[in-house]
C-alpha cells in the first residue's frame, strides 16, 4: 500500500515538473497499424480533440496512467474526443495481452520499432508516459498533463 502511495506521489510530483504547455504547434501527422493490421492516421480525426497517450505494456508507470485512463473514458465517449494510444512495444503479443488486462477499450495502435520509432522521435517521446492534448484544428495544446490536470485539459477544449 505505501508503495502505491509513493508512486502515486511521484507521479504526481512528475506531471509538475515535467508537464509544459505549446504554443499551439501543428501536430506532425503519423500512420500506424492497429491490432487487426488497419492503418491509422492522426490525421483521421481532424475536428476532434485528440488525447495521444504513448506507452508499453512493460512500463509500469503506463499501467498507473493507464488506470486512470480507463476511469475517466466513460465520461468522454460520444463527445467531440478520440483516445489514441501508441504502445512502444517490440512484441504485439505483449502489447495485446497488457491491452486486455488493463481493459483499454479505446483506439490501439502499435510502433514495434519501439524506442527506435520514427513517430516517437517526432513527437519528441524519450518517456513514457506521454500524453499529448490535440486541440480541433490539429495543433498540440499540450504535453505530459496526467489525472486532475489532464482532466480540465480536455474539458477546457471540448468547451470551447
Amino acid at each position: 500500500m505505501r508503495f502505491t502511495i509513493l508512486i502515486i506521489f511521484f507521479l504526481h510530483l512528475s506531471v509538475a515538473v515535467f508537464a509544459q504547455a505549446f504554443k499551439q504547434e501543428p501536430a506532425i501527422d503519423f500512420k500506424l497499424p492497429t491490432s487487426k493490421g488497419d492503418s491509422i492516421s492522426l490525421s483521421q480525426f481532424r475536428g476532434k480533440v485528440v488525447l495521444l497517450d504513448f506507452w508499453a505494456s512493460w512500463c509500469g508507470p503506463c499501467r498507473v496512467a493507464n488506470k486512470h485512463l480507463v476511469k475517466i473514458y466513460p465520461n468522454y465517449r460520444g463527445k467531440n474526443i478520440v483516445f489514441l494510444s501508441v504502445s512502444l512495444d517490440e512484441k504485439p503479443s505483449d502489447w495485446l495481452s497488457a491491452v486486455k488486462k488493463d481493459k483499454l477499450s479505446w483506439l490501439q495502435l502499435i510502433d514495434q520499432k519501439a524506442w527506435n520509432s520514427p513517430v516517437a522521435a517526432a513527437w519528441d517521446v524519450n518517456s513514457i508516459p506521454a500524453t499529448f492534448l490535440i486541440d480541433q484544428e490539429g495543433n498540440v495544446i499540450a504535453r505530459n498533463l496526467m489525472g486532475t490536470a489532464l482532466e480540465s485539459g480536455i474539458n477546457k477544449l471540448l468547451n470551447q
